[in-house]
């Protein structure tokens, strides 16, 4: 594996493990913790989780887009190099769909959870409602890892994709046009091939212009 890609990968899943963890850990286990603290008390822990938490949120979020992205482009490009499934891959398993989609989830829940951390009026409204809005970005970041299994799984292992109607099944490593010396060795071993047929029909000739002459006599 080239070591540019695995520590792509590596820094993308750990960013994910932060944003995430730290997300079910603030709906789970702090704010039912926080709601038996009397208003003044809970809003001074808030103000110094955020301090703390913010560096972390922005850490998190820069670096699954810069991850995600540069994944992306060296993973289309590796597609289009290849020419898997001659150029249509990405069409056929829908792959640009998914990774907008995924993408569309991932700014949103980025948004919400700067929020949740955030001080500024304008997004107020969603601290106001923490609990909500915490569900909500948990839910988003779930539907963005199950995304990403999925179109994971699309180019893991062998690439199958249908081929027509009639549901048979090709190899999109295998779609690339052959080499030039493949084109070669393959000419020649249908060249040795019909050498062969003509010699054997050279052989069997003679012999079936002999079993005539002995019928006829």
């Amino acid at each position: 594996m080239d070591p540019t890609l695995l520590l792509l990968r590596w820094a993308h899943v750990l960013a994910a493990i932060v944003a995430m963890g730290g997300l079910v850990f603030a709906r789970f286990a702090l704010l039912p913790a926080l709601s038996e603290l009397d208003a003044s008390t809970r809003d001074r822990v808030h103000e110094r989780i955020r301090r703390h938490w913010l560096p972390w949120v922005i850490g998190a979020i820069t670096l699954l887009l810069a991850s995600g992205l540069a994944n992306f482009l060296l993973f289309n490009a590796r597609v289009k190099g290849e020419e898997w499934a001659d150029g249509q891959w990405m069409r056929e398993t829908n792959y640009h769909a998914l990774f907008g989609a995924k993408f569309l989830m991932a700014l949103v829940a980025f948004y919400l959870a700067s929020a949740l951390v955030g001080r500024g009026a304008g997004t107020q409204w969603v601290r106001n409602d923490r609990a909500k809005w915490l569900s909500v970005t948990i839910g988003l970041t779930l539907g963005v890892v199950l995304l990403s299994g999925w179109m994971r799984q699309l180019h893991t292992g062998p690439n199958m994709i249908a081929a027509g109607d009639g549901g048979v099944k090709i190899d999109a490593m295998s779609s690339r046009k052959p080499r030039r010396d493949e084109g070669e060795k393959a000419d020649g071993q249908e060249r040795q091939e019909a050498d062969g047929s003509a010699a054997a029909e050279d052989r069997q000739a003679p012999a079936t212009a002999g079993g005539g002459e002995e019928a006829a006599r």
